[in-house]
C-alpha cells in the first residue's frame, strides 16, 4: 500500500466513524431524549441543534462513499478486478458499497428532508408560540423509524467492510 492509498483509506475510515457515530448518536442519544423535555426546551434544542447535526451528517454521508471509491481505486493501481463479487473479498466490499448507495438514498430521501420540516415548523412553533401541529409527531416518527433504519444500514456495511478485512 503506498503513502497515498494508506491516507486515503484513513480519511475513508475516519469519515465513516464519523457518520455512524453520528447516526448512533441521533439514535440512541439525542432523538429518545428531546422527546423527554418541556415542549419549549425541545422546541429550542431543535431549532438549534438539528440544524448543525443535518450539516454534520450530510457531509459525512457524501464524503464516506467518494472516499471509499477513490480508495478502492488508488489501492488496486486503477484495476478494479479485486473488487468483483468472485472473491470473498469482492463480494463484501460489492456488499459494503451497495449498501451505502442505499443508506445515501435514506438519508438524503428521508432523514435529511424530513429533519429540514421539523427544524422550519418548530421553528415557526417557537417564534409564534403556537401549540404544536398535529403532522409534527407523525414527521418526528418518520424521523426516529428513518434513522433506525439509517444505523441498521450502517452496521451492516461496518459487518461487510470487517468481512472484507479478513
Amino acid at each position: 500500500m503506498t503513502l497515498v492509498s494508506g491516507i486515503l483509506l484513513g480519511l475513508h475510515i475516519l469519515s465513516a466513524a464519523s457518520w455512524f457515530g453520528a447516526a448512533l448518536l441521533f439514535a440512541t442519544v439525542v432523538g429518545p431524549t428531546i422527546g423527554d423535555f418541556t415542549p419549549s426546551t425541545s422546541g429550542e434544542v431543535v431549532v438549534k441543534m438539528l440544524p448543525k447535526y443535518l450539516r454534520f451528517m450530510a457531509v459525512f454521508t457524501v464524503l464516506t462513499p467518494i472516499l471509499g471509491v477513490v480508495t478502492a481505486y488508488t489501492s488496486s493501481g486503477g484495476s478494479l478486478s479485486a473488487f468483483a463479487p468472485t472473491s470473498s473479498y469482492g463480494m463484501f466490499i460489492s456488499a459494503g458499497a451497495l449498501l451505502s448507495l442505499i443508506t445515501w438514498v435514506v438519508v438524503f430521501g428521508v432523514i435529511y428532508p424530513t429533519g429540514r420540516k421539523i427544524i422550519k415548523i418548530t421553528a415557526e412553533v417557537v417564534k409564534n408560540q403556537t401549540p404544536q401541529p398535529p403532522g409534527l409527531p407523525r414527521l418526528a416518527m418518520r424521523l426516529k423509524i428513518s434513522s433506525g433504519v439509517g444505523l441498521a444500514l450502517l452496521i451492516a456495511i461496518l459487518v461487510c467492510m470487517i468481512a472484507a478485512a479478513q
